[in-house]
């Protein structure tokens, strides 16, 4: 039996019991302890949810977070349409392909993305999709996106700073009429 994550809505006020995250070495992942630390309180004022995952032993894998936006949706020509985004997601460093010896559906990574895509799915106001950006050499999260059925978007968004134009993916959410 694998590792079940249970997901806890974070709140700013959690940090100072936290330790600071290894997501990882390049720039695009130590960015994403700051995020948790302190861009998120900001987009949580604008709707944000966040979640910390922790596994069985209460240990904190990883957090991930789901927020309004408008996007051009379905593709350049349509009007702004309001979807759900990942702001951000991270797997800290000592937690990555884990748990050990487990499919990769029962992957921290994939458990994270599953309670993401499941929350867009709950959203109110039923979205259409949920769309996420993801760091151009960023390749094992490319890959996560991919098998989730996350595709190429025309959406970008080029980071002021390091000048780094980020991809984007989206995923269509899918409603069974019985939902309506």
């Amino acid at each position: 039996m694998f590792d079940r994550l249970r997901a806890l809505p974070y709140q700013p006020d959690l940090r100072d019991d936290l330790p600071r995250f290894d997501f990882g070495d390049e720039s695009y992942q130590s960015e994403l302890d700051f995020w948790l630390a302190k861009e998120s309180t900001e987009a949580m004022k604008k709707g944000t949810k966040v979640w910390l995952y922790l596994n069985q032993a209460d240990v904190v894998v990883g957090f991930g977070s789901l927020g309004p936006s408008n996007w051009r949706y379905p593709d350049k020509s349509s009007g702004r349409t309001f979807v759900v985004i990942i702001p951000a997601v991270a797997v800290r460093r000592e937690f990555w392909g884990k748990p050990d010896n487990a499919n990769p559906e029962d992957r921290y990574s994939s458990q994270i993305l599953q309670h993401l895509i499941d929350e867009a799915e709950a959203w109110p106001d039923e979205p259409p999709a949920v769309g996420l950006f993801v760091h151009p050499e960023n390749k094992a999260a490319i890959k996560l996106y991919s098998r989730f059925h996350f595709a190429p978007f025309h959406h970008s968004f080029t980071d002021p700073t390091t000048k780094v134009t980020y991809l984007s993916f989206v995923r269509a959410i899918l409603r069974s009429d019985s939902e309506h």
